[in-house]
């Protein structure tokens, strides 16, 4: 079956991969791993988890955003951290940018991302 790749100039890949798929037709919307990246590919909030997770929802929402959703429509987020002390950081800012009932989730830590000046992605499934 045929898939549609999503793509936003605000998020984009760090490689040659898609920023989010679904099938033709279909409603779930699978987001691969957003990091601490700008519109320009700078790494954003260098050892500071609370700016770099800020900044990891705000590509999530604008990968959702281009597929015609938002944060509210994610059923699953799957957030890997480099340190488990970061964790009430990203909590923290998880409560201010879903402002109630999350989404089922998953919390791994990590040795390291791919560049070890990212502490936090987060990837997902949203139904859009």
């Amino acid at each position: 079956m045929p898939f549609s790749t999503i793509t936003t100039p605000e998020a984009r890949p760090v490689a040659n991969y898609k920023m989010a798929t679904r099938q033709e037709g279909g409603h779930l919307l699978y987001v691969s791993g957003q990091v601490a990246r700008d519109t320009d590919g700078n790494v954003v909030g260098k050892g500071d988890m609370r700016t770099q997770a800020r900044q990891v929802f705000q590509n999530l929402r604008q990968v959702l955003q281009a597929a015609g959703g938002d944060l509210k429509d994610l059923m699953k987020m799957t957030t890997y951290i480099t340190d488990i002390e970061h964790f009430p950081a990203v909590a923290e800012v998880r409560s201010e940018v879903f402002q109630g009932e999350l989404p089922a989730s998953t919390l791994i830590v990590v040795k390291s991302l791919f560049n070890p000046d990212f502490l936090i992605e987060v990837e997902g499934i949203a139904a859009v």
